[in-house]
């Protein structure tokens, strides 16, 4: 895309979204000081004429209570016509009321100002039922005498002996003197901003409305969604076409008010009619803003855009190669001084670039020397490979073969695994006769070092063994250890100055069992014996030191070992093993395997198991546990069953 384009864009882009943050800002703040400034309004508006209706009612009960303590009234013989009299002195006394009604307890009307109704039983209608707890009351009924709308003040009359209530003393008054107190509501003096007025009792039954005519007879049509809104104060509610403010009758004085709702409302439309008047004046202001942005756009673009495009079409020669390009700008700003640099930077291209043809020709001979040399290197690991595959068959030659446990022991467990091809872990059994005794002997060992150094370690400790047990005829496990110590010595550290410190050697366990009495007699040296009876481990430690590297004469090593005497019986269990399952890492946070756990798993693994299937258990949790780790140690775990 060209990059005049570009910029006119840009520029257009800018003036968009800054004038549509800008619009959307004032919009919002707007329509909120327009809310505030209309419940505000609306507040003032609707308490007041909550308040206008309940001194008015308030000061009606008042009137009526007082005339109810006329002595006129309260005295039972007099007549009707005097009563008659008395009420029309009072209609006259205050042209707000229509009528006064005086009537018995059982609602028989004894007298009327306008003489209506006399004697007939007027209905049990709601002020009637609240007399009984309150002195004075009033409601909102259709008047049985003259069918009109109208408000009843009605009040207990009592007698002067007993001061018990002996009739009922009513004033009416035309609910249109109370429609005189609410006058108009609106937002401002906008005619097309004017409330829709309701006046609402606690049935949703309709006093006043200033849009429906009233009947007393019509609910509030939005009675469901203001009903529960009866906090202090104005309440707002709005829908999705219309703004209603809710103002709950609290009462005024001594008057404990009616549960009525004045309820006023106006449409969105009308409601926020200047937000919308503001809203176009904004609008032609942003349109303005843009075309003025982009003719000065275009002018800008063509002032700036013409050293870029030249610089451009320059750096496009360049790009294809032609180096001796010209770049004809002058300017004396940033671009200028990119043009400027560009020309020098071409320059330096011209000289780097001979500089490059001769290197590569050197690379190109170097790399034939290194393809060279990698073919030698990759021949010489392949003989290390073969050599150590070799290893690997000789090792395992001098190994014994794992049946023979099984020849003499229930069931046999054998996990040996190298870590690197070739094991420093290694171990031995034999079957050894000695006179007319017969024995077992199983050593289990692990070597310094792995891979090649501990396989050839395991090589020296496997031949002494064999020397020593199967030779020399050495069946106790401590002598044996001894024995070993100083072969190991013998042959490592022969030619080793004495006060050279020494690192090499093994450390081992020895199972020796007597085959004819199943005694079985351990000793070892850094390795534990681990023994099964009843599903019940016990562990067998021995002292921490390394054959090979013990101190004093053959007597003073073997008095380092005590050797263990165990009589066994058929079903128990013995494992020797190494540390390399119990120091691999591994796990969800890669830790080590630990002893603790490896002493569970022999113990939790071989119950309701052969040991051929414990074997496979083993495998199992230790590939699982090091996951795609490397592995840490050689790993060697023997045990067999009685």
């Amino acid at each position: 895309m060209n990059i005049r384009i570009k910029l006119i864009l840009l520029s257009a882009f800018l003036v968009i979204t800054s004038s549509g943050v800008l619009f959307i800002f004032t919009d919002t703040q707007v329509e909120n000081t327009l809310r505030k400034e209309m419940l505000s309004n609306i507040s003032q508006q609707s308490e007041q004429s909550v308040e206008n209706i309940e001194r008015f009612i308030f000061s009606r009960l008042n009137d009526v209570q007082l005339a109810a303590k006329n002595p006129y009234f309260r005295n039972s013989e007099i007549s009707t016509d005097e009563l008659i009299i008395r009420l029309q002195e009072l209609e006259e006394l205050n042209d707000l009321y229509y009528t006064f009604s005086y009537f018995d307890m059982n609602r028989i009307r004894i007298a009327d100002s306008k003489r209506q109704s006399i004697g007939k039983e007027h209905s049990n209608s709601s002020y009637w039922l609240e007399l009984d707890q309150k002195e004075a009351v009033m409601d909102i009924t259709i008047s049985e005498s003259s069918g009109q709308v109208v408000m009843h003040f009605a009040s207990l009359v009592r007698g002067y002996s007993d001061n018990q209530p002996i009739a009922i003393l009513v004033g009416t008054i035309r609910v249109d003197e109370l429609y005189k107190l609410m006058g108009d509501f609106s937002l401002s003096t906008d005619v097309n901003r004017r409330l829709n007025v309701n006046w609402v009792d606690d049935d949703g039954t309709l006093l006043y409305s200033n849009t429906n005519q009233v009947d007393l007879k019509s609910t509030f049509s939005d009675f469901d969604l203001i009903k529960d809104l009866n906090d202090p104060g104005v309440n707002l509610l709005e829908t999705k076409d219309e703004l209603i403010f809710v103002t709950q009758d609290t009462g005024y004085l001594s008057y404990q008010g009616n549960d009525w709702k004045l309820v006023l409302s106006i449409d969105k439309d009308q409601a926020f009619l200047p937000l919308r008047k503001l809203q176009t004046k904004l609008l032609f202001v942003i349109i303005g803003s843009l075309i003025a942005s982009l003719f000065l756009a275009v002018i800008i673009a063509n002032i700036f855009v013409r050293p870029l495009v030249e610089l451009s079409n320059a750096a496009e020669e360049i790009g294809k190669g032609n180096l001796k390009v010209n770049i004809a700008v002058t300017s004396k700003g940033e671009i200028g001084k990119l043009a400027h640099a560009l020309q020098k930077t071409t320059q330096i291209l011209i000289k780097r670039i001979g500089e490059q043809r001769l290197l590569n020709k050197r690379l190109h001979e170097q790399k034939a020397q290194l393809e060279n040399q990698k073919g030698d290197i990759e021949s010489v690991h392949e003989e290390v490979r073969d050599s150590i595959n070799y290893s690997k068959r000789i090792q395992n030659s001098i190994l014994p073969d794992s049946k023979e446990l099984k020849r003499v022991f229930e069931d046999k467990l054998l996990l040996f695994r190298p870590k690197d091809v070739v094991s420093g872990d290694f171990y031995w059994f034999e079957r050894v006769r000695t006179g007319r005794k017969e024995h077992m002997i199983v050593v289990a060992a692990d070597c310094t070092g792995h891979g090649v150094p501990g396989a050839i370690m395991s090589m020296i400790g496997s031949n002494q063994l064999t020397n020593i047990i199967y030779y020399q005829n050495y069946i106790d496990p401590e002598k044996i250890l001894a024995r070993l110590d100083k072969a190991i010595k013998f042959e490592l550290y022969q030619d080793v100055d004495a006060d050279e410190p020494r690192h090499d050697g093994m450390e081992a366990g020895i199972c020796s069992i007597d085959l004819d009495t199943m005694e079985l007699t351990f000793a070892g040296a850094g390795l534990a014996m681990y023994f099964i009876r009843n599903g019940e481990m016990e562990m067998h430690r021995s002292p921490k030191v390394t054959i090979g590297r013990m101190e004093g004469s053959g007597k003073a090593a073997e008095d380092q070992f005590t050797p263990l005497r165990i009589q066994l019986e058929t079903g128990d269990r013995i494992y020797l093993a190494s540390d390399g399952f119990q120091d691999q890492f591994g796990g969800p946070s890669d830790k080590r395997f630990m002893s603790k756990n490896f002493r569970n798993l022999l113990l939790i693994s071989g119950q309701d198991r052969t040991m051929v299937e414990q074997e496979a258990k083993l495998i199992q949790t230790f590939d699982h546990w090091k996951g795609n780790g490397e592995q840490t140690d050689d790993v060697l775990v023997l045990g067999f069953e009685i």
